[in-house]
């Protein structure tokens, strides 16, 4: 039965004394005034205003309701404030993109942080960036890429993200899922399931085949990581990827991962953002994904 204007209403009277200087101040004409006074004590069915000596008292009744629309109305002032300035700040969108991989199973986790920290940010996934992040950056068009190929340009800053390795995916009844570990030989003899790679991974694994005299694997390209993964549990190959891309589907049990050779294979992960364009938007950013998509915090 109470509204806002009842309680303004209420507020204004016992604050001026009366109708006439109340109705001013509400920019209501007097008769206005007392229709909406009668018209909130019969909603109520209690008296609020007692007439004393040409002027308005409050009753008990009439006291109480005072004081709760004093404490209801600044509080609601309080929060219109606090909306208005939220709402004219500035909503930001960061887009990201990790190389090579499409698999982003830390995005829940950072959404919901940024929805506590920073609610104006919103993160977007990039994906159409996955084959080319460095140059989808330097277009502006993405405002973090997660990458593990070295990059030197003096407009872009790299901030170390976590260290992670090289794993050879397998089926679970795969014929080498009891290994420890893959050789360089025994890769080159699988058909080998792979996402597009940065050119430096690709010369990193020649090298490696070379140094070994083993042949190149077969290689069938698909789009997506998870395609990937469904490939390699059906038993139609074998994988090559970063341990973090896959942390899940080796969590889950799907598939399992044996390390690529014995000595294995590492690797550092940075984020980079525009010289231009760094500020504490994308730093919060990085900072929240470091958490939730390293190697240590999936464990």
């Amino acid at each position: 039965m109470l509204e806002v204007r009842h309680l303004k209403l209420v507020r204004a009277i016992a604050d001026e004394g009366g109708p006439t200087r109340a109705a001013a101040r509400l920019h209501l004409s007097q008769s206005a005034v007392s229709h909406q006074l009668a018209e909130l004590e019969g909603r109520l069915g209690v008296q609020l205003f007692a007439r004393v000596q040409r002027k308005l008292t409050p009753t008990v009744a009439g006291a109480r309701l005072i004081e709760e629309a004093r404490s209801l109305l600044s509080e609601l002032a309080r929060v219109e404030r606090d909306l208005h300035r939220e709402g004219a700040r500035k909503r930001e969108v960061v887009n990201i993109v990790t190389e090579s991989f499409t698999s982003y199973p830390w995005f829940p986790t950072v959404v919901a942080a940024l929805a506590e920290k920073a609610p104006h940010i919103e993160l977007r996934i990039a994906l159409s960036a996955t084959r080319e992040p460095v140059a989808a950056l330097l277009r502006g068009t993405v405002d973090v890429a997660i990458v593990s190929s070295p990059v030197r340009d003096r407009a872009l800053v790299s901030t170390p993200m976590f260290a992670d390795e090289w794993t050879v995916l397998l089926g679970r009844d795969h014929r080498l899922a009891r290994r420890t570990s893959i050789s360089a030989t025994e890769l080159g003899q699988e058909t080998l399931i792979a996402q597009d790679a940065p050119r430096a991974d690709v010369e990193r694994l020649r090298d490696i085949l070379a140094a070994e005299r083993a042949p190149m694997p077969r290689v069938v390209g698909v789009p997506l990581t998870s395609v990937l993964v469904d490939c390699v549990r059906a038993g139609l190959g074998i994988g090559l990827v970063s341990k973090w891309a896959v942390a899940t589907d080796i969590a889950r049990g799907d598939v399992v991962a044996r390390r690529f050779t014995k000595a294995g294979l590492p690797e550092q992960w940075v984020a980079l953002t525009r010289r231009d364009a760094a500020g504490k938007s994308l730093d919060l950013v990085i900072e929240l994904v470091k958490r939730a998509a390293s190697p240590a915090a999936r464990r």
